[in-house]
This record gives structure tokens, sequence and C-alpha cells, in this order.
């Protein structure tokens, strides 16, 4: 069936009509994407050109996809430019923020980071399994504990990704079912295929360990999974609060099912007479990508099918925006509603453009690619519309989202609440630098030195990187490539320093290193400030960790 977005003018023209007073607590949606790009976002689009697409990437996309690979560039952009129209207007009235940036290149660390308004590297967390093994420590506060003191609704839709899983699961199947006693290994990925296949196979892959668990961490309600990814159709590791769903029919389209149970939660909570605060992480677009239904598609033509498709999944996720805009209208509470959309990192190249245009890079890279994503924040009679170049780091939206409901703020956190500069309060925002680190891995993107090969290792080995952005530029160090992890870099790679003027080269094509040894030199102290400041790394890349600290200063590791 198809929707109408002539709704669109009549859901805005109720923005302003509610009786609402400025003591009223705003609903909150922070709505976050999965590995979804900068480029494939409207705003950010809307001012790309062909030039703008990484050549290298694309020519590996044309080789990958042949004939049906080779359109013009311009086409996939011009699908960007109009697969949420919905999300279009909210940032035409909203502020558009330039330079955002999720606390890791990764999904869980990212999620981590963001939940807590803290850089998740405080205790160690740098990469996926840093997050998988050993979740948010329980002394961390999450987003929706203070909330909910406050007297707000809580909910979950759609990924979860912060916990373990549940070892429940791995007791009935070692003990019970094989009738063998637990082995002393924690992890099982790999080491018994049958095991592990049994373990996908049930909702292990999708469950939370008590205590990690979205109900345990001051959440009310939740609606999803707990895993990197899940299907387009016919979902089987759903979870309902501490209930595994039912099989979903075949047919059933995931983000159409994660729209329905958003907007259920809003209206439940506004028949309720609450206010809510709704965590939206649907999978758009985490593979594995199966076509949307057809009316999400018909309307894109750039020639190829999958570029369509993309589209199409994206198209889906702003019907179910429309949908939850008009609920709030129905409530009026279009007025009282703060609405954030971000993502967790940028998007991998094996997928199609503009990918992260205008940046270099992708998932899990240190490469702004990967970390640099889109942000729009929108509330009538707080943000005007336009675009903002201040620095902002994803941490910054649980103290910006606690400080607008008038929640306590955690006094322990990273992140600096940006609703003064918001309301215009405040000339410019809450930062001048920010640092950043991570593993700099081909596993999810392209390899630059190797021509994209990679193997097993890659996510383990890869090297670690960290940057500092202070003012235009930035500083980034990253550790040397180990002999032997690239087929074609045998020997390894050396060390890097790398210095950008990120403002007039986005893409990150001009080192500038040997020209500003004064700057490099400052910058590598910041560096090693930010570094010192964190957790070292818990499951790998400690060594190049503790390297890193050597070549920016002597501090020891904390």
């Amino acid at each position: 069936m198809k929707f109408p977005h002539k709704t669109l003018p009549w859901l805005f023209s109720l923005v302003g009509l509610a009786s609402l007073s400025a003591a009223d607590r705003p609903n909150v949606i922070v709505l976050l994407l999965d590995d979804v790009g900068k480029g494939w976002i409207p705003p950010y689009a809307d001012h790309l050109s062909a030039d703008d697409i990484e050549p290298e990437i694309y020519a590996r996309y044309v080789q990958v996809h042949g004939h049906q690979g080779a359109v013009d560039k311009q086409k996939h952009i011009e699908a960007a430019q109009a697969c949420m129209p919905t999300l279009s207007r909210l940032a035409s009235e909203g502020t558009v923020f330039n330079q955002a940036y999720a606390t890791a290149a990764l999904c869980s660390p990212s999620r981590a980071g963001l939940l807590t308004g803290s850089f998740q590297q405080d205790w160690g967390a740098y990469w996926n399994k840093d997050v998988d093994d050993f979740g948010i420590p329980p002394e961390r506060t999450v987003i929706a504990e203070p909330l909910a003191r406050a007297g707000y609704r809580t909910g979950v839709v759609g990924k979860w990704h912060v916990a373990p899983h549940d070892p429940a699961y791995i007791e009935k199947i070692w003990v019970e079912d094989l009738g063998q006693e637990l082995p002393v290994a924690r992890y099982y990925n790999g080491l018994w295929p049958e095991i592990d296949k049994r373990l996908r196979d049930t909702a292990w892959r999708s469950s939370s360990q008590p205590g990690f668990h979205p109900l345990d961490r001051g959440f009310d309600y939740y609606y999803g999974y707990n895993s990197h990814d899940d299907v387009d159709y016919g979902s089987a590791t759903l979870w309902e609060n501490h209930e595994l769903v039912p099989k979903r029919p075949e047919g059933e389209f995931l983000t159409d099912l994660f729209n329905e149970k958003a907007c259920a939660f809003i209206r439940d909570s506004l028949q309720a007479g609450d206010p809510f605060f709704l965590y939206y992480a649907p999978k758009t677009l985490h593979g594995p990508i199966s076509a949307p239904p057809g009316h999400y598609t018909e309307q894109f033509s750039s020639g190829n099918q999958f570029t369509d498709e993309y589209a199409g999944h994206l198209l889906a996720l702003d019907h179910g925006i429309e949908m939850m805009l008009a609920v709030l209208a129905e409530y009026g509470q279009l007025d009282n509603t703060l609405f954030i959309f971000t993502a967790d990192n940028g998007c991998t190249l094996y997928y199609v453009p503009p990918y992260n245009a205008p940046n270099r890079g992708g998932k899990g890279t240190g490469w702004n690619g990967g970390l640099n994503v889109p942000l729009i924040v929108w509330q009538p009679g707080l943000t005007t519309g336009g675009e903002s170049d201040e620095l902002v780091s994803l941490a910054d939206l649980m103290p910006t989202v606690l400080d607008a409901a008038g929640a306590d703020i955690p006094g322990d956190i990273d992140g600096r609440t940006l609703l003064p500069y918001l309301r215009g309060q405040a000339a410019r925002g809450p930062r001048e630098s920010l640092g950043s680190s991570g593993i700099h891995s081909s596993r999810w993107s392209y390899s630059y030195e190797a021509d994209g090969e990679n193997n097993k290792q890659d996510a383990t080995e890869a090297p670690l990187y960290a940057w500092l952005i202070d003012g235009d530029y930035q500083l980034m160090l990253v550790a040397p490539i180990k002999p032997g992890l690239y087929q074609k870099l045998p020997d390894g790679y050396a060390a890097q320093t790398l210095l950008y003027d990120i403002k007039s080269d986005p893409r990150q094509l001009q080192n500038l290193a040997e020209e500003h040894p004064d700057r490099v030199q400052a910058m590598s102290a910041g560096i090693h400030q930010w570094l010192s400041a964190r957790q070292e790394p818990l499951t790998s890349q400690q060594a190049d960790y503790e390297a890193m600290l050597k070549r920016t200063g002597t501090d020891t590791p904390k």
C-alpha cells in the first residue's frame, strides 16, 4: 500500500497550536540509524557533487556490480536527496550539525557512549568485543535511569547491542542438552562450529544477560534485539521486555514493525499523561540487506536496483518518522517534543554511493567517514533552522536530553549539554577540541594500503588510531600495521602521523604534518592527555595503546 506524503503540510501546520506552557517537560525521541553515512542523509546530500565521492571506492563498487554499478554518480546523490522527505522538513526547521562525531566507528561502543554520555574508552571499550563481552559497567549511569527518576516513561525499540548474552542459554546447550561440563572458555565463536551454530539458532544471539537488560538499566519497555544484526523479514530473535517474541511472519518488513512499535509506545505514554523518552534504534541499514517492499522503491530510478532499494529502506524509516509526528499531533504534543536524529557510525564501503561523502573512509576506521555522523536536532521554539559547524560528540546527547527534561545530570560523564547553545544563550557550543581512539580496520570498509585485502584477524590485530580535532585541524596517529596482516603488505606498514585541515580537506588527502611541526607537537600532547584519561583496551590493542602513550608523552597507562 502506498502512503501519501501530502499529509506533511497538515502535520507541520499543527506546530504551535498546542496549549503548552514553557514549564512542560518535553517528550524526547532519539532516533539512531545503523551504519548509515552522512552522504545518504538529505540535508548533507543536498551539498554533495559527484566529485565528493571517493573515486577509488566508487571504482570498487563498479567492479563488484559490473554494468549495474556503472551509474552516473549524480543519480546516487539524487536518490539520497529524495529518500527522506519528512526528515528534510524537520532539518529545515531544526539545527543540522556538520561536525558531530560518534564516540566510536563501530556499533556497540558507539551506542555505549551515547547511552552513558561518556567516552566508552573510559572503561576500556574501543571496539565491539569490548562491549559485547562485558557490556556497560553497572556503575555507569544509562540515560534512561535519571529520566525514569524524573517521572519519564522510557522505552527502547530496535537494537540494544550493549549487553553480554544471557549465559543461561549456553548452560542449557552444554549441560542439559549435551551432558557436558561448561568449558573454561567464556566465549565460543568459531571454536566449536556446531555449538556456535546452535547458539546462533537460539534466542541466545539476541538475549541480554540479567543486570544488563534494558529493563535493568532504567527502561520501562523494550522491543528489539541485543545483537549486531537481524533480518529484514520474518525475524525470530526479537524480545518484548523479558519475553522472546514468536517468530514473525515471513512477509513482515522489520522496519514497518519497529515503526508501529515506536508509535504504540508514544501513544501509550501520551494516553497515560506521562512525558516519554523513546530510544528508537532500527536495523536500518545494517546488513544483511534485503529489498524493502516495492512501494518504498518505486519512486526511485537511479539505474541501479540496489541503490533504489537502499533509498527505499530510508524512505520506510522516514515513513515511521511521519507516523510518529502524526501521533504527536493527535495529542497536541508536536511543540513539546525534542527530536534528535543521528547514526552510530559511518556506513561500510561495501554498499552504494554516496557513502560517507564528502568524508574519507567508513565504519571501523579512524577516518572521518567512520566517525563524522549526521546529527539533526528539532523542536519548535528551540531550533529555528540552519546549519552549525560547532564541534559535537554523541556523548553530548545524554546531558542535553537530561538538561531539557530537568533531570539530574551525572557529574562523572564526559558529555556536555548543548541546550544553552541551542537556546541561543551561548554563542558557541561547549567544545573547542575532541579526542577519539579505536581500531583502524579494513574489515568493515576498505584498506587504502592493502587494496581491500584483509584476513579474519584484521579486527583484533588492526592498528590502533588516536586523533584530536582542534579548530579546523585534526591530528591522526596510527600505530604500525603488523607484518603479515595484509597480503599486499607482508612487511607491515610504519606508524603514521597525519595532520589535516578538515575544513578545506574533508577527504583527508593533504597531510600537513611536515609543514606544521609545532602544531603536530602541541596536538600530540593533547592526544596524550586524552588517552591518559582513558583505560587501556579490554580485549586487544593493549600494546598499541601503551606505545601510543609513549609516542605522545611519558605518562604511564591509567
